[in-house]
């Protein structure tokens, strides 16, 4: 990792600065003349990575033909449509973007960080040597770091390439399971290390999608492969295992041994904290335990029939006074109690509580003819996955 940047140094204030709410709206009011002048014109986004384009590739990671200083849209000598062509996709999100990394050729995620060098320190603690393998670790690893040669209070954050946990959807009960499993262990470790996440909510647990979609994706059109327009067919999450991380800690807080958990400050996604209603100072802990809970609650529980087993710990992370929550460890530990009383293996479909009786009866006999060939190669593979065992092999980075 890049050693250049005094995280300790508090970033100067005096440089304005233009909001992620304004150039989204920017973008969008582009958008809406439907002009082909839209993708060959970047977005303010967009220029700040152009300008930081030779930066990026002197670090060792190369952004998309879009962002070279001297790119000319590839359509203007084919002729081709602009929408049909890969650099003619812009970017929406300001804060990040791809990148290949070029020691190896691996598709990274470039974060910039305006003003808190806290979050790069934290991402960076929790990749530490002595961390980073840890299996219960579910923090997504900080690959590199370094400063803005342009403006000094931008930091550079590196990262894997990942997708939303539940993109694609979940298929059956036993994913289910996993992904309760590796959220529960991640918190429970992350507790440990006294950090606080301070914004569970369901925008910041990704996943790493590489052991479904092995030939990758594109990070605009990421229903599409790296060319972004090849169509994508997901191998299925128990046989090809993902892992589930958290990312953005810019909301958290590393205490020092000793030190209360009690803050003066909170931030996050979930409105719905009760304890936010009134004055602080919050236990960030239990805040943390409320917002997985909720997560749980509104991406589990409210989207899928027959998860049930779920309220019981949801109903305890979700207690509107937070003296009465559980611990991080206390819920993994009541979690694997759950667990053991489910049954592993069935493999049985999930359905959605939004689903026709049209769209179900089609689903459930798609499902069938699959679980029939699983089964047959199953004879072949003599392979089997076993929950007891929490344990999974992944590619790593």
């Amino acid at each position: 990792m890049s050693q250049h940047y005094d995280y300790r140094i508090e970033a100067s204030q005096h440089t304005q600065k233009t909001t992620q709410e304004e150039i989204i709206q920017s973008v969008l009011n582009e958008q809406s003349s439907h002009s082909t002048s839209v993708t060959s014109k970047l977005n303010e986004g967009e220029l700040f990575w152009r300008s930081r384009y030779n930066l990026l590739l002197e670090k060792g990671y190369k952004l998309r033909p879009r962002y070279k200083p001297d790119w000319k849209p590839s359509w203007v000598e084919t002729g081709k449509d602009p929408y049909t062509c890969e650099d003619g996709m812009f970017q929406l999100l300001y804060m990040v973007l791809d990148a290949k990394r070029l020691k190896d050729g691996k598709m990274v995620c470039v974060k910039m960080i305006e003003s808190n060098p806290r979050e790069i320190n934290i991402a960076r603690y929790l990749s530490s040597r002595m961390l980073r393998h840890h299996p219960d670790n579910h923090c997504a690893p900080a690959f590199d770091a370094f400063h803005d040669e342009i403006s000094p209070e931008i930091g550079f954050l590196v990262m894997p390439m990942l997708r939303p946990f539940n993109d694609p959807d979940f298929g059956t009960v036993d994913e289910i399971v996993d992904f309760v499993n590796q959220v529960l262990e991640g918190l429970a470790f992350m507790h440990e290390q006294k950090v606080a996440h301070g914004d569970c909510t369901g925008a910041n647990v990704m996943m790493d999608a590489r052991p479904i979609l092995p030939t990758g994706w594109h990070f605009f059109a990421n229903d599409r492969g790296p060319d972004g327009f090849q169509s994508l067919h997901p191998l299925s999450r128990l046989d090809h295992p993902v892992k589930y991380l958290f990312i953005d800690f810019g909301f958290s807080h590393h205490y020092a041994p000793g030190e209360s958990p009690l803050v003066e400050e909170a931030g996050g996604r979930d409105s719905e904290v009760p304890e936010l209603a009134r004055h602080g100072p919050w236990d960030l802990y239990k805040i943390d335990i409320f917002t997985v809970g909720n997560m749980f609650q509104k991406e589990l529980l409210d989207m899928y029939d027959g998860l049930d087993f779920l309220r019981p710990l949801i109903s305890s992370m979700k207690h509107r006074n937070p003296e009465n929550r559980p611990t991080a460890q206390q819920s993994l530990t009541f979690w694997y109690t759950v667990k053991s009383t489910t049954s592993p293996g069935s493999r049985r479909r999930l359905h959605r509580r939004d689903e026709t009786v049209g769209e179900r009866v089609v689903r459930d006999t798609m499902d069938a003819a699959l679980q029939s060939l699983h089964q047959i190669r199953r004879l072949f593979r003599q392979e089997s996955f076993n929950w007891s065992q929490g344990s999974h092999e992944y590619e790593t980075w």
